[in-house]
Parts: structure tokens; sequence; C-alpha cells
């Protein structure tokens, strides 16, 4: 503990002095913020509209509909949602929401079913760079960032503003959210809440070879809390300050396999989740300074009856803490360059302290503590037609345990660079390539569990290379974009599960290589007339992922398990003045449940489709109400992400929204 007095103290010092916000484009009086910085080629991202129209249950439904991500989903409402974004895994991913990075060093991995969608004002997903101002460092350094901007945690002028919203559907679904916020001349302070139930139980028909399976799906109920408090102060007119607390409570059943496992088993999870983020910024007409810091708590307790052990039940606690600490910078046009025309160019970087713990009730766990240092520099130009970026990037690690052996220090280089033209080049559009080294370090899990745990673990390392271009163009109301990209990735040191002499004990080794070759489609097409509104957003993606791990091994040049060769999502909306019509789609090619591609372990594709209808009406102004009814899975389709982990048929979502401003 005596590191983290040591972050706290080096926080309120600086304190003093620096500041943040992660506000692309905002007023501090008389002094306007335009610190804006593009850092990449491939950026996606949905506005609040596209969110209600999609209806999502989490951000699990959201991002999945995003090119080159494929998602793993263990059941429907408050079942775990992990993703894969270009066949590298999601600890490449780094999560930011309003800012500040969430984070699990227990499993890496975020579970986006807890993360919810009523207060999201933009998701966006950045590729190899990242798009924003002022972010944590280790958004910089991840092979990719999803970003989420909450209406709780930003400036407004309006005065008084509400969001509420209500929903009941299929499975005992109910789902009701509050927020409310106050906006003064200087100052904002908001309030959130939200409550939802699911029975969770649904029919299901699985077709598993020959044989097909009918049943019910238990243990899947749901009851779940989520708060929050939101706060800023524009200190002076060139200051802000900035504060937010989170908390998820939750209590779950965690239904197995349906073949495989008991479907009614007796699993169950329970987790409590607190967050603390504190950040000051100060801006001048030549630099920008963040001053950023995280405080993060989490009680996870796994409880299973019916274990056959000599207890007769199984349960095991977990208690994940951490804090991270960072200073991250931005100048304007420091360099004079009045004598060369057409020229911007700034620097950026920062530097990063993490300190984290976990403790268990399990005998003789090792509990683990890690510090992690990450530092980051980097020059971005725009010169004429050209706009280019690069990146120097680096973390160390040191790990600390009671009981087990420790890790050894890890340091890791992560160059970035990026080039691609802000103007049509004729044929070719405005044509981009860059390429980036990221890693991921081994999670405490992988390093210290029971039995399973590898201290001498090196870090996944992935080479990224990505050729681009878009195309942009009207044709009267019409709107058509159209961005492609074609990419190679190579994982080294990759880290993977295998068993051991004993078939029941699997171990964690750096044993992994695998190389991607992937491309990517998007096209996306909007049509405004004065009381109709048209859009339609499509994207295809193709991936091979591979293991090049043993040119001896069966399972050499296959494809590696949960990655699907082909997906691909459509969705359109269609507005007549206040009510409209939305259709959204998802594919999903067949996947391997393990590394061997044999008939054996493969998962059948599918496509899902899903049906809204809304309407919307609007009271002085000031207030609306939206009123919709989704309809998800219309044709009923029966399908998994994971094997045997059986997702709901068709199934219904009413839903009502009210807003005053």
């Amino acid at each position: 503990m005596v590191r983290i007095s040591n972050i706290l103290i080096l926080f309120l010092l600086s304190s003093s002095f620096y500041g943040t916000s992660q506000v692309h484009t905002d007023s501090l009086g008389t002094v306007e913020i335009t610190y804006k910085q593009k850092m990449t080629a491939s950026n996606q991202r949905m506005e609040k509209i596209q969110i209600q129209q999609l209806q999502p249950v989490d951000a699990g439904d959201l991002v999945q509909k995003f090119a080159g991500v494929t998602l793993k989903s263990y059941g429907g409402i408050g079942g775990m949602k992990t993703i894969s974004v270009r066949g590298i895994g999601g600890s490449h991913t780094s999560i930011v929401q309003d800012g500040f990075l969430i984070q699990n060093t227990q499993t890496g991995q975020i579970d986006l079913s807890n993360i919810q969608t009523e207060s999201i004002e933009e998701i966006s997903l950045s590729v190899g760079g990242v798009n924003g101002t002022l972010l944590p460092v280790s958004a910089y350094l991840s092979g990719s960032s999803l970003q989420i901007q909450s209406f709780e945690n930003r400036f407004s002028n309006k005065k008084v503003q509400i969001r509420s919203s209500l929903k009941g559907g299929s499975f005992g679904q109910l789902d009701s959210y509050l927020s409310l916020k106050y906006n003064g001349n200087k100052m904002y302070l908001s309030v959130f809440g939200k409550y939802r139930q699911a029975e969770g139980a649904y029919a299901f028909e699985l077709q598993n070879g020959n044989h097909s399976y009918v049943g019910e799906r238990y243990n899947s109920d749901l009851q779940e809390g989520f708060g929050g408090l939101g706060f800023g102060y524009r200190i002076n007119s060139k200051s802000i300050l900035k504060a937010s607390y989170l908390i998820n409570v939750a209590d779950k059943g965690l239904p197995g396999a349906v073949i495989l496992y008991n479907p009614t088993a007796i699993q169950r999870l329970k987790n409590e989740l607190h967050q603390l983020n504190v950040d000051y910024s100060s801006f001048t007409s030549k630099i920008g300074i963040r001053n950023y810091i995280s405080l993060r708590y989490e009680d996870l307790n796994y409880l299973d009856r019916g274990y056959l052990n000599n207890a007769g039940l199984l349960d095991q606690d977990f208690f994940n803490a951490s804090i991270q600490h960072g200073i991250s910078f931005q100048t304007y046009n420091i360099i004079d360059t009045s004598k060369i025309k057409n020229i911007d160019s700034r620097f950026f970087g920062g530097a990063e302290q993490t300190y984290s713990e976990l403790h268990s009730s399990i005998a003789n766990f090792a509990a683990p503590k890690r510090y992690e240092l990450k530092a980051v520099l980097g020059y971005d130009l725009n010169w004429r037609k050209l706009h280019a970026v690069i990146q120097l990037g680096g973390q160390a690690v040191s790990d600390q345990n009671e009981l087990a052996e420790v890790a050894p220090n890890r340091y890791v280089f992560t160059p970035y660079f990026i080039l691609e033209s802000t103007e049509k080049w004729l044929f070719l559009g405005k044509p981009s390539i860059w390429v980036k080294r990221t890693f991921r370090v081994p999670t405490f899990n992988e390093l210290y569990y029971n039995q399973i745990g590898n201290t001498q673990l090196k870090p996944e390392i992935a080479n990224q290379l990505n050729v681009g271009t878009k195309y942009e163009f009207n044709v009267k109301r019409s709107k058509f974009e159209v961005e492609l990209a074609a990419y190679f990735n190579l994982v080294e040191n990759k880290i993977v599960a295998i068993p051991t002499k004993n078939l029941f004990v699997w171990s964690m080794q750096n044993v992994g290589k695998a190389q991607v070759l992937g491309s990517d489609i998007q096209f996306v097409y909007s049509y405004d007339l004065t009381n109709w509104k048209l859009s339609a957003h499509l994207n295809y993606s193709f991936q091979q992922v591979q293991d090049l791990t043993d040119r001896k091994s069966p399972t050499y040049g296959d494809q590696l398990p949960y990655l699907p060769h082909h997906t691909g999502n459509v969705s359109a909306s269609i507005q007549y003045k206040k009510m409209g019509i939305s259709y959204s789609t998802l594919l999903t090619s067949e996947r391997f449940a393990l590394n061997e591609n044999i008939l054996s372990n493969r998962v059948d594709g599918f496509i899902v489709h899903d049906a809204s209808l809304f309407y919307k009406w609007n009271f002085k102004e000031k207030q609306n109400l939206r009123l919709s009814f989704t309809v998800k899975n219309f044709t009923n389709q029966s399908y998994a992400f994971v094997r045997y982990y059986v997702m709901p048929g068709a199934n219904f979502l009413i839903a009502l929204n009210y807003e005053f401003n």
C-alpha cells in the first residue's frame, strides 16, 4: 500500500499545476477549446438516435454492429459478453467511458453486459490510433479503443435535463432508468439510477449433429442495479474540474452449456463494482494538459450449491482493486510554422501509473499485486493534403505476491505510424496506411490461478498493418459513404490454455502464434427530405485467423476457435414525420469451438433479424416522449455464439423514453 500513498501524493501535488477535459470541443468562458486530434483512419460510431432504434440490451448488442468485431455471448439479458477486434483478443481493446479507462487485471477482459446503454450519447470504435483528445495513456497504446460518452458527464447550456425510460419484454424483463442533471453557468451536477430484472427462462431448440434438443433455459435470472453521480465545474476561463462515481450491483444465475453440463444447475454470480474518477484540466493557446485519477473496486462471489466435494458446495470470493493516475498533454502549434503554408502540427503524450491487487477467499491464494508504468510520446502533422502521426510508447510491469512464485518484470516497446490523405485522390478516394505494435500483459488468473497459472508467461504481442481508403459523395439530398480496409496481423507469444499430463488440469502457455488476414467493407447512406428521413448502414468483414504455432501440429493452418470467416450487419430505418420503422440483421458464419477444424467441433452460423416500430411526441419544444415496440429474432432462429450456450428465440421489448431539456 506504500505505492498507493505515493500515487495519491503525486496526484495532489501535480493537480495544483495541471488539468484535463475529455471534451473534444468545449467553451471555458472566453477560451474556446478546439484541441481536435485525428489519429486513425478507421473509426466507427453510433449516436443516440441510432442506439434508440436498435433498442440494445447492453453495450455488447451495440458493439457487435461494428465491422471487424466478433462477439462472444453466453446468453440473453445479463449473459457475459466479450469481444475480439480484427481477430485479436479482447484484452487488446481499451474501453474508455467518459474519458476514464475501465479495466480488470484479474481477467483482462471487460464484460460488456455490465455497461448500460440508456445514457450513452455516443459510442465509437477506433482501430489503430484513437480519435480524441487527452485520453488515458492506455488508450493510445491499445490495438483498438472503444469510447463511450454518457449524458451525465458532459456540459450543457440547458438548465435542467431529465432522461427516463421504462422497458418491459419477454422472459420477465423489466428495466427502469432515471437521470437528472442541473446545469449552471459554470457547473453541472447529475445523478442517475437504473434497475433491471429478468426471469431469464426461455424455450430453445438446438441441433447437435443428428440429434435435436428441445427444452427450456434455466438459471439465467437477473437482478441488477446501476447508479452514479457526475460533477463538472469551470474553475476559470482556462480550467475544468470533473468527477464521477459509478456503482453496479448484480445477482444473477449462471446457465451452463445445455448439453455438456446440467441445464438446471444452480451456480450463481454476485458482483459489486465501485469506480471513482476525478480529473482536472487546464488549457492555454499553446498547450492542454490533463491530470486524471481513477479508483476501482470489484467484489465477485461465485457460488455452486451442487458442487461435489466434502463441503457440498463451492463458495469463492474475489476482491480486485486498482488505482490509476496519469498525466496527458497536447500542444497546439508550439513550433513556429508561419513560414510554411497549410501546415498544422502538434506533440502529444503522457505517462500513467497503475497499481492493482487481487485477493480471494481461496486457501493458499497468491494474492498478487501489480505495478505498471506506461508512457507515450507522439507527433501529429497535417500538411496540405496529408495527415501523419508518429507515436512511440512503452510499458513496464512488476508483480509481487505473498505465497507463490512471482512473475519476472516485463518491458514492452510499442510504436505506431499512420499516413493518410485528407482529400480525394481521384479514383483512390482518401487512401491511408498504418502500422502498430500492441501488447497485452498476462492477467492475474493466467499467472497465478491455482494449478492453471504460469508465472513465466511473456506479454502477448500483436503486430498490425492496415491499408484502406474512404469515399464520400452527395447526390442531391442523398449522402453516400464507403470505407474499405485490408489488414494483416501477426500475433506472437499468444497465450493459450493447453492440457498437461493430467487432461483435467490445463495450463497457460506462450505456445501460440497466429496470423490474421482480413478485410472490412462499410457502406452508409442517408436521405433527408422535409418529412422523410432514410438511413442505411451495411458492413461486412472477412477474417482468416490461422494457427501458425507448430507445423507438425494437426491444427496448423486452422481457424482459431470462435472466430468466423464472415460477419456482417445491415441496419436501415425510414421515418415519416414523428413515426418510423427500423430493421437490423446480424450474420455470423460457422465457427469452431476448439482449435481443430473438424466437423465435431463446428458451431453453426446464423442470421438474426430484428425490427422496431416507433412514434415520437414533442411537447413545447423542451419535452418529448418516444414509444417503441421491438421484435428481436423475429424469425425465431435457433443459434448460439458459444457452443451449447443457446440464445433466446423470438422475443419482444416495449420501451417508453422521456426527455426534458
